[in-house]
């Protein structure tokens, strides 16, 4: 059984309220008929009564109609309720009145009441469709603060701290949740993995091959310490899983393992951005002999190189969120790795790198970003140590 219709009638003529709720209660429709005689009336009953169709007369004793009628859709709250203006006025300047207030429709007096029942059928049925609509975005938007909280468990929850590293993290979706993921990879004391990527695309469904990647990792820790035969093994397991699905999904990554006693970093790519080695003299960006994404080919082969990290040298790594932010001067898009960003910079040091972080913070902060922003900064303090202090 459909339940009863909500119906305000506000008019200052008393005969005016019979003859509608009469014309209302002959169409069959199940009702509950209020009535308002003045604005402040109608006031009260907006917010005590769910209503779902208001019918409105223009002139009333202490207001005007349109007004009553733009303070309704002033309110999120009761922006789906329709409006039928009733007016004697049947000019075109009345009804430019009534649509700038907000209305749905117009009736003229004397209302004809095959007319008015039809209208006041077709609202009712409109905004049972925008309640349902209300409701699905109300759960849909439950779901999405649950999967939220799930992925960011999915991230570490703090960042290891070893003595003389010094290590930062940036991660802001696009949305409610996003497709860049990272992770630290506890080996020994002595080494710690460093593992970057971004899922093509972002939203529900590349959030959901991060969660993948976060339990293949945990099946392939027998590889932490070899970045290549990680990679290797992870790209054959998400090559395996995006083989079932009809989109052609992929990752980039990048993966390396820091050695505290030496500061060696072994590193490999899949397809991912050139991380960048800065100190206060000059920047440098990590040969990256880079394999295809993870994901594409099940056969790929990946290599594995070496740097020696100094002391006040810092390691910058990085999704290309980035680049759809308008960072040093340069237009959204317009850039498509680090080398671009600076390219116009003769000489380019650790500050230049350190004004970058701040402003990709302030974007992440303040403004809506169009992709996920993810980076992971790793800097060896002046004064070097080897032990660990907690993970």
């Amino acid at each position: 059984m459909a339940r009863a219709a909500n119906i305000l009638l506000v008019d200052d003529h008393e005969v005016n309220l019979e003859l509608l709720e009469a014309y209302l209660e002959l169409s069959g429709i199940p009702m509950n008929i209020y009535k308002a005689y003045t604005c402040a009336e109608a006031y009260i009953c907006i917010e005590q009564v769910g209503l779902d169709l208001i019918l409105l007369d223009v002139m009333l004793p202490d207001g005007s109609g349109y007004d009553v009628c733009r303070h309704l859709k002033g309110f999120r709250l009761y922006q789906n309720i329709p409006v039928i203006i009733l007016t004697a006025l049947n000019d075109k300047q009345s009804m430019l009145e009534g649509l700038k207030a907000g209305a749905d429709e117009f009736l003229t007096k004397p209302v004809d009441s095959h007319e008015l029942v039809l209208r006041v059928k077709n609202l009712l049925k409109m905004k049972t469709i925008a309640n349902d609509l209300d409701e699905r975005y109300r759960q849909l938007h439950n779901e999405l603060a649950i999967a939220t909280e799930l992925q960011k468990s999915f991230l570490p929850q703090k960042v290891p701290v070893y003595a003389g590293l010094d290590i930062t993290v940036l991660y802001k979706p696009s949305s409610f949740i996003g497709g860049d993921f990272y992770d630290f990879l506890p080996i020994d004391a002595q080494h710690l993995g460093v593992l970057i990527c971004d899922v093509k695309g972002h939203g529900v469904a590349s959030a959901m091959i991060t969660a993948t990647i976060k339990f293949q990792l945990h099946d392939l820790e027998g590889y932490y310490r070899e970045p290549a035969a990680l990679l290797t093994q992870l790209n054959k397991r998400l090559e395996q899983f995006f083989s079932s699905t009809a989109n052609d999904y992929f990752v980039t990554a990048f993966y390396g393992v820091l050695d505290m006693e030496t500061w060696n970093f072994c590193y490999s790519s899949a397809g991912h951005n050139s991380p960048c080695l800065s100190d206060w003299a000059e920047v440098s960006f990590l040969e990256n002999e880079q394999g295809l994404p993870l994901g594409v080919f099940s056969q790929t082969a990946y290599d594995q190189q070496q740097v020696t990290l100094r002391p006040g040298q810092q390691l910058f790594l990085y999704t290309d969120g980035i680049f759809e932010l308008e960072l040093q001067g340069k237009a959204a898009r317009s850039c498509s790795s680090l080398q671009d960003l600076f390219a116009e910079q003769e000489d380019i040091t650790l500050k230049n790198i350190l004004q970058l972080q701040r402003q990709i913070e302030q974007y992440a902060a303040s403004q809506q970003i169009a992709d996920d922003i993810n980076y992971i900064t790793i800097r060896i303090d002046e004064e070097e140590a080897s032990c660990v202090k907690s993970f």
